[in-house]
């Protein structure tokens, strides 16, 4: 009988809990430390037919690579250079020719991405890196001045270009002396950081006050979340978001200043303000799931218990992704929430049976996908709570201070 009482006294969640996050660490150093690029190898998996010589001018990216074929010096070099896209570090080899007037890129070379699948499907399906050839490397390379980015992949069009613009930049400088004429990137804040800074705005305002123009408030953000925030922008929260962030992929404010007004909404939301905000105003698939509902009428109600079981699963599922993501240093690959599906109609694997799921889902239940699998929602909802019990704490800590001063006097 006691030893009976033992097991069931015996603390299996936290010992669970504990294997859980030490696996996550372990995982994340192996993937830090699987991650070391050897460029080199890169280049010649691109490139067999030639031979490589590092200049020791640089140490550090960007470098250059003279190139030989047959023992034969070539006129071109490669410039290998790194940006930061949505996903993660991008990599690329840079072909330039000495010219009469200095250089002229020849051809952009793919070496390593980690963005999602169908984002480098557009960019590949544009012709995106074809419009660099032939450009001197006096150029700007500048998305909207002298390239164009593709729709639907701007951050990754924007990392790509900034990646070769710090190349060529570099080389024209030091290698072959040229003096700077060309233009520095200037801060991008334009119509489309505008429209996100006015919905968070009004999101706050609607959620803080009760008039008249509140109401109308919250029904431009709902319709601003569907619209922009997810059809035209895509720029709905995931896991792989927050988990680039623990490994470093944060784009420069000035290269992505999107990225840092929804960060700073939905994550300075929860923290500062303790609300969470971006679920429940700013997320698109949230709109989706409210308008299914208005749709079937239905609203069914889900019982304390299914619901401390959802938790659970979201826990072990998020445990699962998060991973594969450390491991794969991939962020997208370890994504499964249906709004890259839902939004752009382009997903990965199991998010072809998530979305239509959860959408059938919504019909019966309010909020279905938020409430019983979305990690990102669980997460910000704990930061929240875990705000409110420092906030009580605190709180308590001085009315206690303040009782036992009251009896002294």
């Amino acid at each position: 009988m006691s030893s009976d009482n033992n097991i069931d006294t015996f603390p299996w969640g936290r010992i669970v809990e504990a294997f859980a996050w030490a696996s996550l660490v372990v995982a994340f150093i192996i993937g830090q430390i699987a991650v070391e690029t050897d460029y080199e190898t890169l280049l010649k998996s691109q490139m067999p037919d030639v031979e490589f010589e590092r200049s020791q001018l640089n140490r550090e990216l960007p470098i250059v690579y003279n190139i030989s074929k047959d023992g034969e010096q070539l006129p071109e070099v490669v410039v290998l250079s790194e940006g930061l896209g949505y996903g993660g570090p991008l990599i690329v080899g840079i072909k330039a020719k000495r010219t009469e007037d200095g250089a002229r890129l020849s051809e952009i070379i793919l070496l390593g991405h980690k963005e999602t699948p169908s984002f480098m499907d557009r960019i590949n399906n544009k012709k995106f890196f074809r419009q660099f050839a032939g450009e001197s490397v006096s150029s700007n390379f500048i998305i909207g001045d002298d390239i164009d980015a593709v729709s639907g992949a701007t951050v990754s069009s924007v990392g790509f270009t900034a990646a070769v613009r710090e190349a060529v930049h570099l080389g024209a400088a030091q290698h072959l002396k040229l003096e700077q004429t060309w233009q520095e990137p200037s801060w991008r804040f334009g119509v489309d950081e505008f429209i996100l800074l006015a919905l968070f705005v009004l999101a706050f305002y609607g959620v803080y006050r009760r008039d008249k123009f509140a109401k109308y408030a919250r029904y431009a953000v709902m319709v601003g979340a569907l619209v922009f925030v997810g059809f035209y922008a895509n720029l709905s929260l995931n896991l792989g978001n927050i988990a680039s962030i623990f490994m470093g992929y944060i784009p420069t404010p000035k290269q992505h200043p999107l990225w840092w007004i929804m960060m700073a909404g939905a994550l300075g939301s929860v923290v500062i303000v303790g609300r969470n905000i971006y679920c429940h105003q700013i997320c698109p698939f949230k709109v989706v799931q409210d308008l299914m509902q208005k749709l079937s009428g239905i609203k069914l109600r889900i019982k304390p218990e299914l619901q401390r079981k959802s938790r659970m699963l979201i826990f072990f599922l998020s445990w699962i992704s998060l991973m594969l993501i450390f491991l794969s240093t991939h962020p997208a690959l370890g994504s499964y929430e249906p709004f890259a599906m839902m939004f752009s109609l382009e997903g990965l694997g199991i998010q072809w049976y998530i979305l239509p799921a959860a959408l059938i889902g919504s019909l019966f239940v309010p909020s279905f996908w938020c409430r019983l699998f979305c990690p990102v929602g669980l997460y910000l909802n704990e930061i929240v709570r875990f705000r409110r019990s420092i906030r009580d704490r605190m709180m308590g800590g001085k009315s206690k201070s303040k009782t036992i001063k009251v009896k002294k006097g």
